[in-house]
């Protein structure tokens, strides 16, 4: 998910690029927004995501083909009836705090995420794991209360990463600003609003991933992120070196691709889309008529050209074509191209109809006047969204659009009285449909289908690799017939950095691997 917010000066950035000029192997990067949070129970932010990464670490991860590797723990066996994994953790590591990383640490992390009090929004991933209990110090077993396909996945994401129990203990609430794990990196300083600055771990040793090179402490001596949601304001920035590396707009990249002054990384594997939701629980959402109109109006194409200038595709399921088990003959069998003359056809199959000759349709005497929410502070989601705008309007739909910064945003979706919302979701795993889709969805305004639930609950247990791609596809189809939401695109991740910077590279969550990271 994406959610970015306020405005920025150029200035702090300026004032953090002569702070660290002194030393060389100091790198400046961006960051999109002012994280709510940096303790991974209390966020799913990606933006926090993206900063905590750099801090603590899991049991696991996934390589660059996909596949769960070793990592804190030195391997795990599961149970023959599938419901419980066995971690054995690594010797001899600590946090930065100097305490012991062991079986406690392990299972007060995710009691705390298990704990209904602590409302934690890394719940859901986690899907039906029961208990965490410490066999010994060194062994940790995960029990589920019936088979989960994507575990690995789900404990190789962020929010499994390991924090200090006694460091979250002893901070308290002031936790959030200063996480501690047994990471690359530590949070030196966050200025709220201007900078989050991150200190070598010197102790650090990474010798466990295949997708590192550098099995020691990191190259450089630190990074600091600096707050800058402005498009302009970050390619200004990294044109003047002011920053060494940064995420951009698609439509400003043309202007460092084969510039000698720069490095240009296009990362066409990120599983993420862009979809547009409903609150089924409102007239006329409920009906699945209405919502395919809606999905054959938007024109996809017009919105990666418009909003992504290309450096993307459209989608036509729900399930983005970077993850395993997406089915291109599916989303074409069942997809809602664009077709404005099919759409009207099915709004007026559905009772709707310019009856009064205004150019707006009706119904009943209602005017298919709508609003649209999503997120505020990038002009890509507000392209995207003013391209289904004019879309709609095209046959006679009036579309108001709201926005807003991702705390007000997402908490709204929750209550009564809205339409529509806008959304973006990156995951590895197809279980990111369960996520979003099950039961009563992420948003609690979807209906519960039977149909819908039953091929998610066997896909998320399917253990036997072919029959849960089978499994899949199916959903996949069974979501389109609904039309549960309507596919919009999936981008492509676009950086540039400066031409100095050597290692820039990303895993296969679309993390960087900044132990890798050098100044030239």
């Amino acid at each position: 998910m994406r959610r970015f917010v306020r405005p920025l000066l150029l200035t702090p950035i300026c004032a953090a690029a002569l702070a660290t000029a002194a030393s060389a192997q100091t790198v400046n990067l961006r960051l999109g927004e002012d994280p709510e949070s940096l303790y991974n129970v209390q966020t799913n932010s990606l933006t926090a995501n993206s900063v905590i990464n750099y801090v603590v670490e899991r049991l696991v991860y996934i390589d660059l083909d996909g596949t769960p590797k070793p990592w804190l723990a030195s391997g795990w066996e599961v149970s023959d009836d599938q419901t419980r994994i066995t971690f054995t953790l690594r010797d001899g590591l600590t946090f930065t705090d100097g305490t012991p990383f062991n079986a406690d640490a392990v299972v007060a992390q995710f009691n705390t995420i298990l704990d209904p009090d602590t409302a934690s929004p890394q719940l859901a991933t986690q899907g039906p794991l029961k208990s965490v209990e410490a066999k010994d110090d060194k062994t940790v077993v995960f029990t589920y209360s019936e088979p989960f396909a994507p575990a690995f996945n789900a404990l190789s994401g962020v929010g499994a990463g390991i924090n200090s129990p006694t460091a979250v203990e002893k901070a308290g609430d002031d936790y959030a600003r200063a996480p501690v794990g047994t990471g690359p990196f530590t949070v030196e300083q966050w200025i709220p609003g201007t900078s989050i600055t991150l200190a070598r771990n010197d102790a650090y040793h990474e010798q466990y991933r295949d997708d590192v090179e550098n099995p020691g402490p990191a190259h450089i001596e630190g990074i600091v992120l600096n707050v800058i949601p402005e498009e302009g304001v970050a390619q200004a920035a990294l044109e003047t070196g002011e920053l060494s590396a940064a995420s951009l707009q698609a439509d400003a990249i043309g202007q460092f691709v084969d510039n000698p002054d720069f490095k240009t990384i296009i990362d066409k594997s990120s599983g993420n889309l862009v979809f547009l939701e409903f609150n089924m629980q409102q007239k006329p959402f409920d009906d699945v008529t209405v919502r395919k109109a809606i999905g054959y109006a938007i024109n996809r194409e017009a919105a990666v050209a418009a909003a992504w200038n290309g450096y993307g595709q459209p989608a036509y399921s729900l399930l983005s074509a970077a993850i395993p088990g997406y089915d291109p003959e599916v989303a074409k069998e069942y997809g809602t191209p664009y077709d404005p003359e099919k759409a009207k056809a099915l709004f007026a199959e559905a009772g709707w109809t310019d009856s009064d000759g205004d150019g707006t349709l009706d119904k009943d005497g209602t005017p298919a006047e709508w609003t649209i929410l999503s997120y505020a502070g990038f002009t890509h989601i507000d392209r995207t969204l003013q391209v289904i705008q004019a879309n709609l309007a095209d046959i006679g739909i009036k579309i108001d659009l709201q926005t807003s910064d991702w705390g007000a945003f997402y908490p709204s979706l929750l209550e009564d009285g809205w339409d529509m919302d806008l959304m973006r979701w990156t995951w590895s795993d197809a279980d990111v449909l369960n996520q979003i889709f099950q039961g009563d969805g992420h948003r609690d305004k979807t209906i519960p289908n039977e149909a819908v639930d039953s091929v998610l609950k066997r896909c998320s247990t399917t253990m036997e690799p072919e029959a849960r791609l089978d499994c899949i596809s199916e959903a996949q189809k069974v979501l389109l017939e609904n039309m549960v939401a309507v596919p919009v695109l999936t981008n492509w991740g676009v950086y540039a950095t400066q031409a100095n910077i050597e290692g820039y590279k990303l895993d296969h969550s679309g993390y960087l691997l900044a132990t890798d990271l050098k100044v030239e």
